[in-house]
């Protein structure tokens, strides 16, 4: 093989790769938690074969993501009537990232759970013992924030005080309550679970064409950062 050739298909591969995460927004996703996860695992003291299952779990994912991308292109090209056979290809392919993405969930609770569990033990036992009523303070400087965004940027972004806007609200209220449930619990499978459940919540925001990703984005880290430092700030003094 020409080294010309060659340098032509390394640069077709990575047009690719770069095409995929500019058009697909579940390969951004992909993109950033590989990202985020690989740049977690240097907080940790991993093993030479954690980190090989782990770097695995993360470019299967994307590369089931990108034949994902691929079957559906195809398909598209070939005919753009419905037809059940093309839709069949497509829930297939769909299929395949999603055993992908349980895989690299699998594995990244097998890796970091005793670690994490381990590093946090000596402050939530502290948080635990905060006065309960930080939870309803918590929300309701939430609920202020949100407002007070909504009131910034509503003739920017558009929507109204309960829907649309800059911040998504059910976000921001959905993950400062898996934030406090997760900090007076103390327990892994209840911070799991709570975080589910704000995902889903967020997820429901952008699916139902109410809010882009971004504000979701943006109302989740305001949930959690006002909780966070209201039970580190106030919650860990006591």
């Amino acid at each position: 093989m020409k080294q010309g050739s060659f340098i032509d298909s390394f640069n077709y591969a990575v047009q690719g790769i770069i095409a995929s995460i500019r058009t697909e927004r579940n390969m951004k996703i992909h993109y950033l938690a590989a990202i985020g996860v690989i740049i977690a695992s240097l907080f940790f003291k991993l093993t030479r074969l954690e980190f090989m299952m782990l770097f695995f779990a993360v470019t299967f994912v994307l590369s089931a993501e990108l034949m994902n991308t691929a079957i559906e292109r195809t398909v598209d090209l070939v005919t753009q009537s419905y037809n059940p056979v093309a839709k069949l290809a497509k829930d297939v392919a769909a299929g395949a990232v999603l055993i992908s993405a349980v895989n690299a969930l699998v594995v990244a609770y097998l890796i970091f759970f005793d670690r994490i569990n381990a590093s946090t033990e000596l402050a939530i036992v502290k948080l635990r013992n905060s006065d309960p009523h930080l939870a309803f303070v918590a929300l309701f400087l939430v609920i202020f924030a949100v407002i007070g965004g909504k009131l910034l940027w509503m003739q920017r972004s558009g929507g109204t005080f309960f829907q649309g806007g800059a911040v998504s609200g059910h976000a921001a209220i959905a993950f400062s309550m898996a934030t406090m449930i997760s900090l007076i619990s103390g327990q892994g499978l209840v911070c799991g679970l709570a975080y589910c459940i704000a995902f889903l919540v967020a997820q429901s925001r952008v699916e139902g064409k109410i809010h882009k990703i971004s504000e979701v984005v943006l109302g989740a880290l305001v949930g959690s950062i006002i909780a966070l430092i209201l039970y580190q700030g106030i919650g860990g003094i006591g």
